[in-house]
């Protein structure tokens, strides 16, 4: 046997026949090129005309001539945006010079470092409990938790020259939060506490914990934490505003 394809139908269009008003019939037949091309630019009907034509009609007083369209909006070079390059701090050499109470050391910059041990957060802690010269710390992104934020609040109630503490992005949880606040209590010369963007939201129990102790520690200067609760929040910016006032 041998094989024979069903052959497709071919499919026909029929022309449809578009009737025109006769004294629009008759504009069109007479029209010349030029004004043909008039009304195409008109419509829009860009593809009815060349470049040529189209320049001819609009003309070089907007902008436009034979070769290119001189008031052409151009798009603007991208910049490449690199990755933030990694924290250069010498962990274990800053730590010991922490415990050595360097005086040439004044602000230590532990940010986005996230290998480092619990344990050796736990230790500057320590470390800072009797350091005398650093005033700047900060441990922002290093997964502290709140084993972590309670050894910092037990620094906080003996130190007395540390003046910022950047302890954002992290794992601390209310109960570490808590913690530090109540540290605070006890802290007579930390002028700035950053603890934003934890990874569990903190509640409105410890946001009025928050406001509180701003309105009884009259040092802390800058806090670092968006409120979700509106009654904290307008009590925490009246107390900031009023500790400012207070130390101008």
């Amino acid at each position: 046997k041998i094989f024979i394809p069903k052959q497709k139908p071919v499919q026909t269009f029929t022309e449809e026949k578009v009737s025109l008003d006769p004294e629009l019939e008759e504009a069109l037949t007479s029209a010349s090129d030029t004004e043909l091309c008039d009304l195409a630019a008109i419509l829009g009907m860009h593809n009815l005309i060349t470049n040529t034509q189209f320049c001819n009609i609009v003309g070089s007083s907007n902008g436009v001539d034979q070769e290119h369209f001189s008031n052409v909006v151009k798009g603007e070079k991208i910049l490449p945006v690199f990755d933030e390059p990694p924290n250069p701090t010498n962990v274990e050499e800053s730590l010991q010079r922490i415990k050595e109470n360097d005086v040439r050391l004044v602000e230590v910059n532990l940010n986005n470092i996230k290998n480092i041990p619990i344990p050796t957060l736990k230790d500057f802690a320590k470390a800072l409990e009797t350091n005398t010269h650093v005033k700047y710390f900060s441990l922002a992104a290093t997964r502290s938790n709140d084993p972590v934020a309670v050894a910092f609040a037990e620094m906080l109630r003996v130190n007395k020259n540390l003046k910022s503490l950047n302890m954002e992005s992290n794992f601390i949880t209310g109960a570490g939060i808590l913690a530090l606040i109540d540290a605070l209590r006890d802290n007579e010369t930390l002028a700035e506490l950053k603890i934003d963007n934890q990874r569990q939201q903190l509640g409105t129990a410890v946001e009025l914990e928050m406001a509180k102790m701003l309105e009884e520690n009259t040092n802390i200067l800058k806090f670092g934490y968006q409120f979700t609760q509106q009654g904290p929040r307008t009590r925490a910016a009246n107390a900031i505003t009023k500790n400012n006032d207070l130390g101008i």
